[in-house]
């Protein structure tokens, strides 16, 4: 059990520029899953129906944990996102919302969509063997993680910036990620953050 390591190796205010940095390294993995993982934390109505649109099937929570005020229990986000009127989708934000998709099929739509949404596109895969300096891949770990307006793989706060994360085993340190990163002309820019 445990986390890869995020490392990160481009920061951008371009979110366009984000995805296709991401998208060149997610060609460096010598094998990528068939489906990926989209999240997003939606702050207004119309944020929510843009994303139940584009994701159909996705999961919706709160954002930020709601208990019961007589027993305590947690409450969960029990109301359809695409059917609910203003008010409803009012009183439940911010919502998070989460699904995992094949691989190319929301890409496109979901990067129109960000806007101002902290928000995440996740590529699992498997980072080729390098014999020569002993680093296998670890189907557990690797990947690519673009962040929009984050810095953080876990979306914990609200930044301009757009930041694309190599995970990898902690194992493998952050030399594998400067090796991966400087293939697409990025760098290491900053410690490692607990990944998935």
């Amino acid at each position: 059990m445990g986390h890869s390591r995020a490392y990160p190796v481009f920061e951008t205010t371009d979110a366009a520029e984000a995805h296709a940095l991401a998208t060149r390294l997610c060609g460096y993995l010598a094998r990528i899953d068939d489906d990926m993982w989209v999240q997003a934390e939606l702050r207004t109505p119309g944020e929510a129906r843009r994303m139940a649109s584009i994701v159909p099937g996705a999961a919706f929570d709160h954002a930020e944990a709601r208990r019961d005020p007589v027993t305590g229990d947690y409450l969960s986000c029990d109301i359809d996102v695409a059917a609910a009127d203003e008010a409803e989708l009012e009183a439940e934000l911010p919502l998070s919302m989460s699904a995992w998709v094949p691989r190319g099929d929301v890409e496109r739509p979901f990067l129109s969509a960000v806007g101002t949404m902290s928000a995440s596109m996740d590529w699992h895969g498997l980072w080729p063997e390098d014999a020569e300096r002993g680093l296998v891949g670890s189907a557990q770990y690797d990947g690519v993680q673009v962040v929009f307006h984050g810095d953080d793989p876990e979306l914990l706060r609200w930044t301009a910036l757009h930041t694309v994360f190599v995970h990898v085993d902690k194992r493998c340190g952050p030399d594998r990620a400067r090796m991966l990163a400087a293939r697409v002309g990025g760098e290491v820019l900053g410690e490692a953050r607990i990944g998935w």
